[in-house]
């Protein structure tokens, strides 16, 4: 049995509609095995930790063939669960609750999008029908073409004052399978049917994408390092640990660039430029730069006192500097010998340690995080890229296309939605064509892969531009979003430059281990379970850069799990075995 890929008309109405009806997926006797054990539990959820006897039904359905099928298709290979299974089956559910969803203002992790012929939603909401559902019944509804909204919904429509005829209810047949995207708006209606709903919600997530935590013990530890308690609140909300049931959502720093305080509400705080707050503090000419360029050079943030004790902290520590590899990538231009760097500047001893800890929600630098990306931004170690006279550059790399949500960027209704931006913190001058940080301007919302001459910097068509800058200076730039890297250092000044990355709350970058179903799950809900069921009961993945989850496969109507190297887009190592028992954190 080979069902091909998704027909254009599918692919059509999803794209268009946000949704997918799929009847006939569930044979009657299927539907029978799955009631039995609902009757017998009575329980709206928890019913993957069931007794194996009762489990076993919604177990199957979370890895079904015919899901997984159009799962790798919407969401794309290394899906996961992001909610335990719910049933619904409130017969006489007379509860109007607020509708949730709509992309304004847009979630990241739940988002749409589609670019080149390839299609990027990162929360699929799957619904089985285990009753029929008449039109007029009520029960869950939607708002279709919503995962595209641009525009915030009326209150009228989320409250249910005045639906405005947009609120849809599928008509819907025992068996049938309904796939929803998660940024759709969606919710319940008061069950008018004779006879008793009955559906099934599972909800799936990106690889990388970060929604909600588990429930497991693991997602409750918080076991930050002896040193965070050495730093202030605010210091400390940027060095949180995603996928955790203390940091999903992040914690929010509020800044008005003099000052910073934690909000401790963790609702999401992005300021607008489309509604023109007077309150935002955003210099609109900063944020024209940006948006047009995807970097920004911040001048002066950096006093002389400060400069002279993180340069002298340095120097305290020579014998940390590590001679890297050699990224040239082949380029003639950018040869030279390996990049010198220092890790650990944030644990250093006292004092040393203290010109680099400032920079951690400095509040000039944090304000400014905060409109490029949204709050809760959470950062990498302080590294210092210290290269000397003949160290290489490094090739140029990223760009818009292809899309990687995770690091990518969006532009929507007057706010920048960076995923990934990186400051770097100079600490001695950086003299024009003596090399450093380059880019091409713009190139975080290209449309076409740089050719191989811009990346290389050997012809890079007057593109590729050598940014200078003095110490004391702050650049900011779109990291995985512009194309970018560095020249070779020609300067016989060393570079001193520290640089800081930083993620959204809505993803996992590159770099770590990925976050296995022990460390997230109960033990009782993840016992038993086969490896193809365990690949789907992951956390967000903290390798998503280089795709190497385990990845669902159907082949004649059956899944396998693959720990094969695939496609380009999938070209990273990739586990050679299941999935074990590790912790992430140390």
């Amino acid at each position: 049995m080979d069902w091909g890929p998704m027909s254009n008309e599918e692919n059509y109405c999803f794209d268009v509609a946000g949704y997918l009806h799929v009847p006939g997926v569930l044979t009657r006797e299927e539907i029978d095995v799955l009631y039995q054990r609902l009757d017998k539990n009575e329980q709206a959820q928890g019913m993957l930790s069931w007794p194996k006897a009762e489990r076993e039904p919604f177990r199957n359905l979370l890895i079904h063939p015919k899901l997984v099928w159009y799962l790798n298709q919407i969401i794309g290979y290394g899906f996961r669960l992001d909610q335990e299974p719910t049933w619904i089956y409130n017969a006489t559910n007379q509860v109007i609750t607020p509708l949730a969803g709509g992309d304004e203002p847009q979630d990241p992790a739940r988002t749409y999008y589609f670019q080149n012929g390839r299609r990027y939603c990162q929360s699929v909401r799957a619904i089985w029908a285990l009753a029929d559902v008449e039109k007029g019944d009520g029960g869950f509804v939607m708002v279709p073409c919503t995962h595209k909204s641009r525009v915030e919904t009326p209150v009228d429509i989320v409250t249910g004052e005045d639906d405005m005829g947009l609120i849809f209810q599928p008509s819907l047949r025992a068996g049938d399978l309904l796939l929803v995207a998660g940024n759709a708006l969606q919710g319940m209606r008061p069950w008018q049917g004779k006879e008793q709903q009955s559906l099934l919600s599972y909800s799936y997530a990106g690889r990388a994408a970060i929604q909600s935590a588990g429930n497991g013990d693991r997602t409750r530890d918080n076991s930050s390092p002896e040193w965070h308690q050495q730093i202030s609140a605010d210091q400390r909300a940027s060095l949180y640990h995603p996928g955790y049931s203390d940091s999903t959502p992040a914690p929010t720093i509020v800044t008005d660039g003099k000052t910073t305080k934690l909000d401790e509400s963790r609702e999401v705080f992005h300021p607008s430029i489309y509604k023109l707050d007077p309150d935002s503090g955003i210099d609109h000419k900063e944020f024209y730069f940006w948006e047009l360029n995807g970097y920004l050079v911040l001048r002066g943030v950096m006093d002389q006192e400060w400069l002279e004790k993180a340069n002298y902290a340095i120097d305290q520590f020579q014998d940390r500097v590590v001679v890297g590899e050699e990224l040239a990538r082949g380029s003639k231009s950018l040869a030279g010998t390996g990049r010198p760097t220092m890790g650990g500047l944030l644990k250093l001893p006292h004092p040393y340690c203290e010109p680099f800890r400032k920079m951690v929600a400095y509040p000039p630098t944090q304000h400014r995080l905060n409109w490029m990306g949204g709050s809760g931004a959470r950062m990498s170690d302080a590294t210092l890229f210290c290269a000397v006279q003949g160290s290489s550059g490094h090739s140029l790399h990223d760009g818009g296309e292809p899309m990687y949500p995770p690091m990518g960027y969006q532009y929507q209704n007057g706010r920048s939605y960076a995923q990934a931006v990186t400051i770097t913190w100079q600490l001695r001058d950086v003299p024009p064509d003596l090399g450093g940080f380059a880019c091409v301007p713009g190139s975080h919302k290209a449309k076409y892969p740089p050719p191989r001459g811009v990346t290389s910097c050997d012809d890079h068509m007057g593109l590729a531009k050598q940014l200078v800058m003095k110490a004391g200076d702050v650049l900011f730039f779109a990291d995985g979003a512009l194309t970018h890297g560095t020249t070779a250092w020609k300067n016989p000044v060393s570079r001193r430059a520290v640089l800081i990355k930083y993620s959204s709350r809505s993803f996992h970058r590159s770099g770590g281990e990925m976050v296995h179903p022990w460390n997230r799950w109960p033990a009782e809900l993840i016992e038993g379970m086969s490896d193809a069921q365990l690949a789907v009961m992951r956390g967000p993945d903290r390798d998503a850069r280089h795709h190497n989850v385990p990845r669902l496969e159907v082949t004649n109507g059956s899944v396998a799990v693959s720990y094969k190297r695939g496609s380009a887009l999938y070209s990273g190592e990739a586990p050679k075995e299941p999935v074990v028992d590790k912790v992430p954190r140390s």
